[in-house]
């Protein structure tokens, strides 16, 4: 049954990265007008019907977007009575990149170096991860005694954890503005530490 499984996930991600693939050239090297939804999906040897079980639209295809999702291992090593600007950030940029499918960041940087308009799609990908991660980060401070009991008055473990997520947030645009261009993993949580040493020593300054 996990070889049947393995096989699928293998077909579908071979399907995912063609049709990426497909778009992204099309976008690149004939223009963004070039690409429609039929000129992708033949490129790619499906139909358009397989086209959208990948890609809500052309513009997804072209930056390779993803639903944002969270890894088990994640979730594990998300501990909400340790540092928990680190650790919304470490699972903050986690969740990002599961955004982000394929593996060039080369390719994302030059469509949107030539397409910046379509940063604004990319933009409505972040706020799911934002949003995605707020939850998380809500459920885990109600089911801690000492942040269930810490807000002032007026104040939620949602407020408080909405609060912490803008500023991780802040944080991580640092961190794709660092790696822009070479986007990988390792690059950016390298980024995200040094990013981290310098916001504790900005907020103290200013708190």
């Amino acid at each position: 049954m996990s070889q049947l499984i393995s096989l699928r996930d293998r077909k579908r991600a071979e399907t995912w990265s063609a049709l990426h693939g497909a778009a992204s050239d099309l976008a690149l090297n004939h223009g963004l007008e070039s690409v429609t939804i039929e000129a992708v999906a033949a490129a790619a040897g499906v139909s358009t019907r397989t086209f959208f079980n990948y890609f809500p639209s052309k513009e997804d295809a072209v930056l390779g977007l993803q639903e944002p999702s969270v890894e088990e291992s994640m979730l594990a090593d998300f501990d909400v009575e340790a540092d928990l600007l680190e650790q919304v950030s470490y699972l903050m940029l986690g969740v990002m990149q599961s955004i982000q499918g394929g593996e060039s960041g080369e390719i994302r940087h030059a469509i949107l170096h030539k397409y910046p308009h379509l940063m604004h799609r990319r933009f409505q990908y972040v706020r799911k991860v934002e949003e995605l991660v707020a939850g998380i980060v809500t459920e885990r401070l109600a089911a801690s005694h000492r942040w269930a009991s810490h807000p002032e008055p007026g104040y939620s473990v949602e407020d408080v954890a909405r609060t912490i997520v803008m500023v991780a947030g802040a944080g991580l645009r640092n961190v794709m503005q660092k790696t822009i261009s070479s986007p990988t993993r390792e690059s950016q949580f390298e980024a995200l530490d040094q990013g981290l040493d310098l916001m504790r020593i900005v907020l103290k300054e200013l708190l």
